[in-house]
């Protein structure tokens, strides 16, 4: 969440119930929104341990897929209607899978093809052979007034107040061929890293990790009715992790020299964010990109174009610093922007040192990023900071790469890094540190805070099992009311429905004779009373 924010405390692990404000006290940011995390962590648990990792109310079931023919042409509905997916409540008003709120499949390009497989057979409306996956894909994301005007108050004159937390969901699909060689693909890589690894109980870990794929990848083959959840599989990764600290000194051995001591050198205090820029996938490999501000200073794109960007507030905004320039479908897709770097700011203008290839749009924003190049590496071809070590660094040492101010991260071995992932470094001029946890005087290696997409099956779609028109085999997982109370109806369901129906009528045909006894029962303790 790239917001003006003092700091992130919720922690699962302290087990809180409950932010307790008291009379006269300060009170920061960190408080309400710490509440508000308890109570969705409480929630989202609940929802989770009710329906399962995915699962919709059967009474307004969401996102049923159903294929229509219109004269020859096909499209893809999207039922109306929740669904659960690992807690989080995902809500349709009903859509058509080439039009949903937040992810529009990619058309073919007339130059260089692709596009989305499952847009391309259904506007083709041939009867070719063809099977496709759709699944759900559901990940939250932070918006504030830049990406959504209206939440300023123009009555108080359009201040910046509140930003806000937005559930994303999109339905996806993959073709069934790529979703084959996806499992053969990763299988490969595992084996590989497996024979390479010396570590008994890491080598343990990855064979386990490839007999689920096999296992998941057979159940596929052999029937893929029967194997809606089998290609969730794909969707495992090792988590990175990094750790932060201050940058620790040489001790001086002469007595009569005092040996500096690690300190935060900075005059203000900052909510560090290190966000990763390109992943793991990328040939040169991961990066990352920093800010000392949480990745909040940000500004619309309102005119101009070249390398003179005009924008609607310059403020923040200095020579030498890094702008990384990206538009609603950026934000959707979870692709990173390109990073330019301003030469001179004059008034609302940002003169960056690269000449810009695209246009602005209503979404288009720039965001301020502090990183540079400095100490043994230089910044990588996307002008990111690269996470592998330089080749004169010293493999027996620990890697540590310097932001600013003594402050320094590096990166554990291993991981699979997404664009996007992120950690939090508070830093805090009082006590002259960062606040990070630390296991035996060493700085914790942790997991990033997010971002954290979900998934789940829709279902299969696809040629008819004559080879001819179009079918769709449901993976839409529905939960049941476990007992009636006050209705004398049920949602349709996997139970006995007549036995319930029993079961009511002998409670209706009982209802006037318990309701008598009670009436008597009550009659004779007043009778007791009196007397």
């Amino acid at each position: 969440m790239k917001g003006d924010f003092t700091r992130a405390t919720f922690d699962p692990r302290h087990h809180f119930s409950q932010v307790l404000l008291q009379q006269g006290r300060v009170t920061l940011d960190a408080d309400p929104n710490e509440q508000g995390a308890i109570l969705l962590h409480l929630l989202r648990t609940l929802a989770r341990d009710v329906f399962g990792p995915y699962a919709a109310p059967a009474a307004e079931p969401g996102f049923a897929l159903e294929l229509q023919d219109n004269d020859g042409k096909r499209s893809l509905s999207i039922g109306a209607g929740r669904y659960y997916v690992d807690g989080i409540l995902c809500e349709n008003e009903g859509c058509d899978y080439l039009a949903q709120p937040h992810y529009t499949p990619a058309p073919a390009d007339p130059n260089a093809g692709g596009g989305d497989p499952l847009r391309l057979w259904l506007e083709s409306g041939d009867d070719d052979e063809a099977r496709f996956w759709v699944y759900l894909d559901v990940w939250e994301r932070h918006v504030t007034s830049v990406e959504m005007p209206h939440l300023r108050e123009v009555a108080l004159g359009g201040p910046d107040t509140c930003s806000r937390r937005q559930v994303v969901w999109q339905v996806r699909a993959w073709a069934q061929e790529p979703l084959r060689k996806a499992f053969e693909d990763r299988i490969a890589q595992l084996k590989q890293r497996a024979e390479q690894t010396e570590d008994e109980d890491e080598r343990k870990r990855l064979l386990e990790w490839i007999a689920r794929l096999d296992a998941a990848l057979s159940q596929l083959s052999e029937d893929y009715r029967s194997a809606c959840a089998a290609p969730l599989r794909l969707f495992e990764r090792d988590r990175p992790r990094l750790a932060a600290q201050l940058q620790e000194h040489e001790r001086l051995d002469d007595p009569c020299a005092t040996s500096p001591d690690s300190a935060y050198r900075g005059a203000e205090n900052h909510l560090y964010r290190v966000e990763i820029h390109r992943g793991s996938e990328h040939p040169q490999g991961p990066t990352f990109k920093w800010s000392r501000d949480n990745g909040s200073v940000l500004t619309r794109w309102i005119g101009g174009g070249g390398d003179r960007i005009e924008v609607a507030n310059a403020r923040d905004f200095r020579d030498r610093q890094w702008v990384e320039i990206t538009d609603e479908e950026d934000d959707l897709l979870g692709r990173p922007g390109r990073l330019s770097q301003i030469a001179s700011v004059e008034g609302n203008v940002l003169v960056l040192t690269q000449a810009q290839d695209r246009s602005p749009n209503a979404s288009t924003k720039l965001r301020r990023w502090d990183h540079v190049g400095q100490g043994d590496f230089g910044l990588a071809s996307d002008n990111a900071v690269p996470l592998n070590p330089p080749p004169k660094h010293d493999p027996a040492k620990p890697y540590w790469i310097p932001l600013e101010d003594g402050i320094v991260v590096r990166f554990g071995d291993g991981g699979e890094y997404r664009s996007g992932d992120y950690w939090l470094i508070p830093a805090r001029v009082a006590t002259g540190d960062v606040e990070w946890p630390r296991i035996d005087g060493e700085a914790e290696l942790r997991p990033p805070l997010g971002v954290e997409h979900r998934y789940a099956p829709l279902g299969f779609v696809g040629s008819g099992d004559d080879g001819e028109g179009g079918q769709v085999d449901s993976c839409q997982c529905l939960v049941y009311p476990e007992r009636l109370c006050g209705e004398l109806t049920r949602v349709p369901g996997p139970v006995d429905n007549d036995a319930v129906a029993g079961d009511l009528s002998v409670a209706a045909a009982r209802a006037p004779q318990n309701a008598a006894t009670a009436a008597k029962k009550t009659a004779a303790k007043r009778k007791k009373v009196e007397k």
